[in-house]
């Protein structure tokens, strides 16, 4: 990495950290108005980011998936762009910030401390359907954190403990628990798609580079996984009923099995994907 890009990577990672402040504190201190510094903060940190991302892909001649290093920082550059994206078209959707934010600081936080040499992609993976693989996948996480942003809100609007009753009439300025209920079905909804389109792709993508469209693989399988447990959740939610703080709870168990899928088994396990990271 060179000393530009690193600079531009550590000046974004502080500004998402500002981000994070600003929206943890708008919450601490139950001044709405801050929240809206906390999104100025995100708007002005994926600036140089994307020149950290672009200088690294011409160098590397290829996108940002090839090294956890890349995967980390693409998945937090995506993140930051829905979630702006959200906040313009639905302002409602701004509190889940105090979630998202302080997870994209921390990404950047574990790009930073893993190797950031450039990786040269073989021949056999420069493919249009990597690609969208991997652009599918981004999608993915952008969408279902802010889904599950909006989930923990709910369940901290829920809360009756003693003491409690000032935070609680703070978030009560915001969304009803209703619409956020809704606002995280649809993110997650999005998202489901998005995971679904994103292991087609990679199928398409396997059978071009291996021959064969599905073999096991323990990010294939684990890919799966996470798309079953998204498909409980709507399933539940559609067929049998399941509304506000059932689905939110199964949210915040769900995201975890989608960062390890996606994080998580390039380095626990050995595969085919080892040897590059998406």
């Amino acid at each position: 990495m060179g000393q530009l890009e690193w600079v531009l990577y550590l000046t974004a990672s502080s500004l998402y950290a500002i981000s994070a402040v600003w929206y943890i504190l708008s919450v601490a201190f139950k001044k709405e108005k801050w929240l809206r510094h906390g999104a100025i903060s995100a708007a002005l940190g994926i600036l140089p980011h994307s020149l950290a991302l672009y200088i690294r892909w011409v160098e590397s001649g290829h996108g940002p998936y090839m090294t956890m290093h890349e995967v980390f920082s693409s998945y937090a550059w995506v993140s930051v762009a829905v979630f702006l994206l959200a906040i313009v078209k639905i302002k409602k959707v701004r509190i889940a910030g105090l979630v998202v934010m302080p997870i994209i600081f921390i990404m950047m936080g574990i790009g930073a401390t893993l190797s950031t040499e450039i990786m040269e992609i073989p021949p056999s993976l420069s493919s249009f359907w990597l690609i969208a693989h991997v652009g599918f996948a981004k999608l993915t996480f952008g969408s279902i954190l802010i889904g599950t942003g909006l989930a923990v809100i709910y369940l901290l609007k829920e809360r009756k403990k003693p003491g409690s009753e000032s935070m609680v009439q703070f978030l009560n300025r915001f969304p009803e628990k209703n619409i956020l209920d809704e606002l995280s079905y649809q993110f997650v909804t999005a998202g489901f798609l998005f995971l679904s389109v994103m292991i087609a792709a990679g199928a398409i993508w396997a059978y071009q580079t291996w021959g064969r469209y599905w073999a096991w693989d323990p990010i294939e399988s684990w890919s799966l996984i996470a798309w079953l447990v998204y498909g409980i959740y709507l399933h539940q939610r559609l067929n049998a009923g399941w509304k506000g703080k059932k689905t939110a709870w199964l949210l915040v168990f769900a995201i975890f099995v989608l960062v390890f899928s996606l994080f998580g088994t390039g380095i626990v396990y050995e595969g085919l994907h080892t040897a590059y990271m998406v």
